[in-house]
């Protein structure tokens, strides 16, 4: 696994100390991978637990967060459309454009969209 996305509820479970998400973490690090966590995630994430838990995990040495580009819109709505949440969305997005995973604790929110691309936690 070498590019995996957290979204939102994954970012509210590593912020609670789950080792579901803190394992899958430490692992993509060891592999030399990337941690990538969607702007959109990450707001929603701290707007439920704050911002230290969320500041803390943009510093690990592999997370990033891609900015939102206009080149994302059209993908971005319609995945929006689909499933309901621009949150989900946009981790849909940056785990099949970027052929890596997403980490989630609501796997069945992303549907038949993320059959192949979520790894529930």
């Amino acid at each position: 696994m070498t590019l995996l996305v957290l979204d939102r509820s994954a970012i509210v479970a590593y912020a609670a100390g789950s080792v579901d998400v803190g394992e899958p973490v430490a692992e993509v690090h060891s592999e030399g991978g990337q941690i990538v966590v969607p702007v959109v995630c990450l707001i929603e994430a701290a707007s439920e637990v704050g911002d230290e838990m969320p500041w803390l995990l943009l510093r690990h040495p592999v997370c990033t967060v891609p900015p939102v580009t206009v080149e994302m819109w059209p993908a971005l709505a319609a995945g929006t459309r689909r499933l309901g949440r621009l949150d989900l969305a946009a981790a849909l997005y940056l785990a099949t454009t970027g052929e890596g995973y997403v980490l989630t604790a609501e796997p069945d929110a992303y549907g038949d969209l993320g059959e192949d691309s979520v790894i529930p936690i």
